[in-house]
């Protein structure tokens, strides 16, 4: 009875070890599609205000 309590107990303890796993590697994938959509964003307005530089530049000389 000892034996299969600590069974029941472990298999328990497992299953919620894999459920908190399942959700941080869910978290994780989350915010490593909105850092790489930022990245994305960011880069765009990279490549507007380089070319507002150059065109602001350009009225220069």
């Amino acid at each position: 009875a000892a034996e299969e309590d600590k069974r029941r107990r472990n298999t328990a303890a497992s299953a919620r070890f894999r459920y908190k796993k399942k959700l941080r590697e869910q978290a994780l994938e989350q915010t490593a599609k909105e850092q790489t959509l930022r990245a994305e964003t960011l880069e765009a307005r990279v490549k507007e205000l380089e070319m507002e530089v150059k065109w602001l530049r350009g009225l220069i000389v």
